[in-house]
This record gives C-alpha cells, sequence and structure tokens, in this order.
C-alpha cells in the first residue's frame, strides 16, 4: 500500500526496475542488476512481492503474451500513471492481478533469491529483508 508522495517516488524506482523484466528481452541479461537495485531498497521480501504481483504485474503481463511486445523501455510516466489509476479504483473494479499468476510466480522465483543473496551478503542491506514469502 502507497502511505505518502515519499513511498511513491520510492515505488517509481521498484516499478522501473521490475518493468525491465516485463520487456520482449532475455531478462537473464537484467535480472542481476534490478535484484541488485532492489535489494538496496527498504522494501521487505513480502513488500517487493507484492508491488511486483499487484502493481507492476497487472500493467505489464500483456508484453510477455505478444509476439513483438515492447523491448527497449516503458515509459515511466505512462508506468506510474497505469498503476496509480489503477490502485485508485475500488478493489472489485481493478483488473485481477492474478490473471496469468503463473509469470509473476516465475518472474518473483528467479528473482528473489537473487535480492536475498545481496540482502545476505551486504549488511547495509539487511534491514530491508523483513518478511520472506
Amino acid at each position: 500500500m502507497i502511505r505518502s508522495v515519499h513511498d511513491i517516488a520510492s515505488r517509481r524506482k521498484a516499478w522501473a526496475e521490475l518493468s525491465l523484466l516485463y520487456l520482449d528481452i532475455d531478462t537473464d541479461d537484467v535480472a542481476d542488476d534490478v535484484a541488485k537495485e532492489l535489494a538496496d531498497t527498504d522494501y521487505s521480501m513480502g513488500e517487493l512481492q507484492s508491488i511486483l504481483r499487484d502493481e507492476v504485474h497487472p500493467i505489464l503481463r500483456a508484453n510477455l503474451l505478444v509476439p513483438a511486445g515492447v523491448w527497449q523501455a516503458f515509459d515511466q510516466d505512462w508506468l506510474g500513471e497505469q498503476i496509480l489509476r489503477r490502485l485508485a479504483r475500488p478493489f472489485w473494479l481493478r483488473a485481477p492481478s492474478w490473471f496469468f499468476p503463473s509469470m509473476a510466480k516465475r518472474i518473483w522465483s528467479d528473482l528473489a533469491p537473487r535480492i536475498a543473496r545481496l540482502r545476505e551478503s551486504s549488511p547495509r542491506l539487511e534491514s530491508g529483508t523483513g518478511d520472506t514469502p
């Protein structure tokens, strides 16, 4: 849940990093960099998973389903606007975040161990680990 303007700024950074995993590219090339940036946030593992599943995935999942999707980068202003618009709707009017859940689960199952390893190896990052799913 977004709590403040500061949180929106932090969220936008997480959204930008996670959006890289929805590009029509070999995400193995960017997954380590994404994990490094996310490991350096104050979000717990549970919060990061929720940001992926409930905020980024519902907006960008279609890009993984089309033969020639966006491959360079998503417009971050557009992405933020779409996510905030979706979150402003009553829960029952939102597009379900669980639609194509295997895609989000696959992305998270690859990303989570990378983030956890980085946080375990860096004392500065350990404070952001919170609850692990």
